[in-house]
């Protein structure tokens, strides 16, 4: 099939130097198994609807992940929604022997993940099984050459579903411009040096001395000590792929966007709610870029907001997208909050705030917050009211809608099931149970990473359904004699008959925080 005014890119199929380069690197050093909670196809189709589009469910979806590192990012997905299809491709070997070992342990069979370069997915679908409904590229498209760049873009023209939607995040200008200056520095400084670890180091250290050796209170200095206190933060294998690979070419948004159209692919909206909302910007000025041109507004907002990052939804240019959120749209969603609500005041743990008048809708908020971490659907929280007058039930929706545009309440077209009473005979996630033996960081039921203190990972570990509270305790305080005690406020608590009591008193919290976390199936 051939759409006029739509480009078609062919590749080469050989290795090129540049990814065999790219692939020595990732095997060297491994990229870390980031999980991305808006890559969930629920927050993708949720966006998606709210914007006029009719996404596929999530429930019952193929899900195709460029670029997808070990899969803990798939992994995840398939294991929440396991009625659905995955496939991931990475350029790595290692990536992908790391991810399909842990598939094997979870015995998951709707998830594969195959070792190859993207150019090689640049194929025509010939029927709708080669077609995928959600397209995942986060973490690639500005950090690959230009032909695997073109080739992501024409996989999502070629084997996207008819109401399909890509994820695509990538670096962005104008923030980059500063970024850009601090990565000059370190690898001109790391320049003929081979390891990694040695790379990064004096590169840091460089870029370190560059900004102690300006005058204090300058911007070049501020400049600087942001990214240093930015890459302190940071994990070291992200900053050396990020800061130190010879590809990093951050994009403008309106750039992206026409590299989208050469594909017959237009922008949806951001796939983290609130990224394109006006906050922190005056009212006049927040009226006046409502005025421009959907593109020409989001571009300017990221000069507002010295923008580095977004991750962009894109469908065929053949859908009508709406750029005015649908409100009718809710209807069909599932909701959770983590939000406080006192009287009619609602607070967010994002430290955001507001006020909720109507009675029926503090009634529907306040037994959504009594629910957590499960979500309700609209229908279930309709229900909640003494009152189902229209009138209430329109004020209802349309107190929600602005709820989740300004971030107090989280919105996704698939539910959230969770476990928030803790059983007799605690079960944690398999997925999480396998995470602890790798490292502090978990995935939870939401699709979202939690990272965890030693104990708490001990105590995911012991939570396998088959162990009661009473031998739990036992377990914890085992491990706890062997890791010289438990901290208790300020104190080191050591010795068993020290620790029983303390264990005791803090074992039914701690399985009540899991469960609250998401963590708990049983």
């Amino acid at each position: 099939m051939t759409v006029l005014g739509c480009e078609r890119f062919r590749v080469p199929p050989d290795h090129s130097p540049s990814h065999a380069k790219l692939m020595s690197n990732y095997d060297e050093v491994p990229y870390p198994d980031f999980i991305h909670p808006a890559t969930h196809p629920g927050n993708m189709a949720a966006i998606a609807r709210l914007h006029g589009v009719n996404a596929p469910p999530p429930e019952s979806c193929r899900v195709l992940e460029l670029a997808c590192g070990p899969g803990g990012n798939l992994i995840s997905l398939a294991s929440l929604l396991p009625l659905s299809q995955f496939e991931g491709i990475d350029l790595s070997a290692g990536h992908v022997k790391t991810g399909n070992t842990m598939i094997g342990k979870l015995g998951l069979t709707n998830i594969q993940l195959h070792h190859g370069r993207i150019e090689d997915w640049m194929t025509e679908a010939e029927s709708d099984e080669d077609r995928f409904d959600y397209i995942i590229a986060h973490g690639v498209y500005s950090w690959v050459p230009e032909e695997a760049r073109q080739a992501i873009l024409a996989i999502c023209q070629t084997r996207l579903s008819a109401n399909g939607v890509a994820l695509i995040s990538y670096n962005t200008y104008p923030g980059w411009h500063q970024r850009q200056m601090a990565r000059d520095i370190m690898r001109y400084h790391a320049e003929g040096i081979e390891d990694p670890q040695t790379r990064l180091r004096h590169g840091k250290a460089l870029l370190s001395s560059v900004a102690q050796n300006v005058p204090q209170g300058s911007a070049y200095r501020v400049a600087l000590e942001e990214e240093l206190k930015a890459l302190e933060q940071a994990n070291e294998a992200y900053i050396y792929h990020e800061q130190f690979e010879d590809t990093n070419r951050p994009r403008y948004f309106h750039e992206f966007a026409a590299e989208a159209g050469t594909h017959c692919l237009q922008t949806i909206a951001e796939a983290d709610w609130g990224d394109s909302t006006y906050e922190q910007v005056r009212p006049d000025v927040a009226s006046a870029l409502a005025s421009l041109p959907k593109i020409r507004r989001a571009q300017t907002l990221d000069f507002f907001r010295r923008r580095t990052f977004r991750q962009t939804l894109l469908c065929h240019q053949s859908v009508a997208v709406s750029e005015q959120l649908q409100a009718s749209a809710m209807e069909s969603m599932h909701f959770v909050t983590s939000s406080n609500l006192q009287g009619d005041q609602i607070t967010g743990s994002n430290g955001l705030s507001g006020t909720v008048d109507h009675p029926a809708t503090q009634q529907a908020i306040q037994h959504l917050v009594s629910q957590y971490p499960t979500s309700m659907s609209f229908e279930e929280l309709c229900s909640v009211g003494e009152s189902q007058e229209p009138v209430a039930l329109a004020t209802l929706k349309a107190d929600l809608f602005n709820l989740v545009c300004v971030g107090l309440v989280s919105v996704s077209a698939s539910p959230t099931e969770a476990c928030r009473e803790v059983s007799s005979h605690p079960r944690a996630t398999d997925l999480s149970r396998e995470q602890v033996l790798l490292g502090d960081t978990v995935t939870n039921l939401r699709h979202q990473p939690i990272r965890l203190d030693d104990t708490t990972t001990h105590l995911i570990r012991c939570c396998d359904g088959e162990t009661d509270h009473a031998n739990l305790i036992e377990s914890m305080i085992a491990y706890a004699t062997a890791n010289g005690g438990l901290v208790d406020g300020d104190q080191v608590v050591t010795g068993e008959e020290n620790l029983r009591p303390l264990v005791n008193a803090k074992m039914a919290s701690n399985l009540q925080r899991l469960a609250a976390m998401a963590l708990l199936v049983g």
